[in-house]
């Protein structure tokens, strides 16, 4: 593989190399995966080597059909997408809920007492 940049991905090189030496093409994939999760943050390196082995085994259990890995693994990515949704609507939520509680605690002075004053 002619790597020039972390960064640099050749499809066709890659496409070529699958079916001429599956092996090595899988040796490589999980070499490069590895590189970037050790390029990530420390303190998500554990999740995305759960998240790497959730998505190995999905591809295991359909190993004879590429179409059916695509789309549990499209079905994993939409489950995880929604749980972060609700996340986020659960904690937009809670931060609207703790600003109404700080304005019910201010005394409101209306404008026109100072004015009068």
């Amino acid at each position: 593989m002619s790597d020039t940049s972390s960064n640099y991905f050749d499809f066709e090189e890659w496409s070529a190399l699958a079916i001429s030496d599956p092996e090595k093409f899988e040796q490589l994939r999980q070499e490069k995966i590895s590189c970037l999760i050790e390029e990530a943050e420390l303190d998500r390196q554990n999740r995305l080597r759960g998240l790497q082995w959730s998505v190995d085994r999905i591809r295991d259990q359909h190993i004879n059909s590429s179409m059916g890995a695509c789309l549990a693994l499209s079905k994993l990515m939409w489950k995880t997408f929604s749980e972060l949704s609700k996340q986020l609507e659960a904690y937009d939520k809670t931060k609207r809920s703790d600003t109404r509680q700080c304005q019910n605690q201010a005394e409101i002075i209306p404008l026109t007492d100072k004015l009068k004053a």
